[in-house]
């Protein structure tokens, strides 16, 4: 699982909850930069019993909101939904004024920024280096071991959901809320939780049809031929990706305003000095909306490829929602032939061991 949290107005309308900065006993602050006018709702969490909504909130043309609480903070796990996206951050009660500050993709990751609640800190922390670090599953079980119990059962939803291959991990989280955590209302809800992943319902006779229905067409396998993307450069020059057959290219989703896309940016230079003459290149589409940002990025980012290309719609990009895209950096190796070898390589190591089977 990917992304998640979310992020000052007095006149923005249909508002359950006052501007902060009256004599409320806590608060809930932010920004979230490309999230300008959308509702988010603030809830405390349960795993399986409906969640309590505090308030909305319509955040402001910046993308800043400010809520007032009606009670102070208690301890436990709290919620944001806002558009797509819902964040998952526990809270120790003793915080009065927290604070998150970031991007819709930043919440994907928990790149995002939180601030006011050090218990909240720690636990976005531990969820985005799951989420960016290629960590094998073991690994997640032993990180999770420095959160308190219902911190690490947050983290474990949050990074594994009810994946068969993360209920060991579920299976650790939810002895340890037994022995310290028996009276909490989540212990109860948790064990539902891990009890339909170990025997899932099963599905009537019609059930197939309507899962199969709401399959996403725009996803592709290994094995599948790569759609082709054909839109323009920077500067205005058309690059097409079916023209670089007879290439291995590294299909790669980014931009400039995503973090995590700038921190692997280095990575992909690397490959791609090493093996540019061997009959490898980057094929790159921006999910910008601004080409002065987008060429800035390329310019600091050293990313020498001339395959830059963008229609200039973030999350509205064409080929993103093509091929599936629903966060971002996100790669796609192709052969040769035009077909998909690889999906999802991270890190210089990951995509040079591919690419040394295709070259």
């Amino acid at each position: 699982m990917y992304c998640f949290a979310a992020v000052l107005f007095a006149a923005c309308g249909g508002d359950s909850t006052s501007s902060a900065g009256s004599n409320a006993q806590a608060s809930f602050t932010g920004k979230i930069s490309d999230a300008a006018n959308i509702t988010m709702h603030f809830e405390q969490y349960n795993t399986s019993r409906a969640n309590h909504i505090i308030g909305s909130k319509q955040l402001g043309a910046d993308g800043s909101f400010a809520m007032d609480l009606p009670d102070k903070y208690v301890p436990g796990l709290y919620r944001i939904r806002l558009g797509s996206s819902k964040v998952i951050f526990p809270v120790d009660g003793g915080e009065s004024k927290i604070n998150i500050e970031g991007t819709l993709s930043q919440l994907k990751d928990f790149s995002f920024d939180i601030s006011g609640s050090e218990r909240a800190q720690k636990y976005v922390t531990e969820v985005n280096k799951a989420m960016t670090g290629n960590i094998p599953v073991s690994s997640i079980a032993s990180n999770l071991e420095s959160l308190d119990p219902i911190s690490a059962m947050a983290a474990a939803i949050t990074i594994g959901g009810k994946k068969k291959v993360f209920l060991p991990v579920h299976e650790a989280v939810y002895a340890r809320m037994k022995q310290s955590e028996m009276k909490s209302p989540y212990t109860a809800d948790y064990s539902t939780y891990v009890n339909n992943i170990k025997n899932p319902p099963v599905a009537s006779p019609q059930r197939p049809v309507q899962q199969q229905q709401r399959r996403p067409a725009s996803k592709f396998n290994v094995g599948d031929v790569a759609p082709d993307i054909a839109l323009e450069s920077p500067d205005g020059k058309k690059y097409s990706l079916n023209d670089l057959k007879g290439q291995v290219v590294l299909l790669d989703f980014w931009a400039s305003w995503c973090r995590p896309c700038r921190k692997e940016n280095p990575s992909v230079v690397k490959i791609y000095d090493k093996y540019k003459d061997k009959g490898f290149t980057v094929f790159s589409v921006s999910l910008d909306g601004s080409t002065d940002r987008w060429k800035k990025a390329i310019e600091q980012d050293q990313l020498a490829w001339p395959y830059h290309v963008s229609d200039l719609k973030k999350w509205k990009s064409t080929p993103a929602r093509e091929y599936g895209v629903s966060s971002i950096p996100k790669t796609f190796m192709i052969d040769k032939e035009g077909k998909i070898a690889a999906i999802g390589l991270r890190g210089a190591s990951s995509i040079e061991n591919e690419l040394k089977k295709l070259l």
